[in-house]
């Protein structure tokens, strides 16, 4: 049985600056399209960037956006760049989920300890920062019982896969 490889048939190339340019005026317009404030923080919008330009110069070369450069792959550090830098973001500011099992460490001393996260509340405030509360339980007697409320997300640490449900 042979295995098949599929690679380019052309060396890969990076970004032109007339690509680049085409980019930004795109990415701009885009940008144009949302509300005034909408409350992304730059980082967020940085990494909206480098995806944008992934996906615009692909589709350039393709020839899905205009004009194109057909069979002219980019670089496969681009796409690492992008996706490592998203993922990164992502999981730094993801936080415990409901179900998840974390660790109490806040001002309430007292109640230290392991709980199980039942709500989550997101609320962007009047500058577009998000705000995010958690409810601590308890689970006892086969229910889960409210242990604690409004415990912000430096409060808690999301415990390792191998303690959830």
């Amino acid at each position: 049985m042979s295995t098949t490889r599929i690679e380019p048939t052309r060396r890969a190339v990076p970004a032109s600056e007339g690509e680049h340019e085409q980019m930004e005026a795109a990415f701009r317009a885009a940008l144009n399209q949302l509300p005034s404030n909408p409350g992304f923080p730059h980082s967020v919008r940085e990494l909206a960037r480098l995806l944008f330009e992934v996906g615009w110069i692909s589709g350039v070369r393709s020839g899905h956006t205009g004009p194109a450069l057909a069979d002219v792959p980019l670089p496969p550090h681009t796409f690492g760049t992008a996706l490592s830098n998203l993922s990164a973001a992502l999981n730094a500011n993801s936080g415990p989920g409901i179900g998840q099992l974390v660790s109490y460490h806040g001002s309430q001393q007292c109640c230290h300890g392991r709980y199980w996260t039942t709500r989550i509340e997101r609320e962007l405030d009047r500058r577009g920062r998000e705000s995010v509360l958690y409810r601590l339980s308890e689970y006892r007697e086969s229910v889960f019982v409210t242990a604690l409320t409004g415990v912000h997300t430096d409060s808690v640490t999301a415990l390792p896969q191998h303690w959830q449900m």
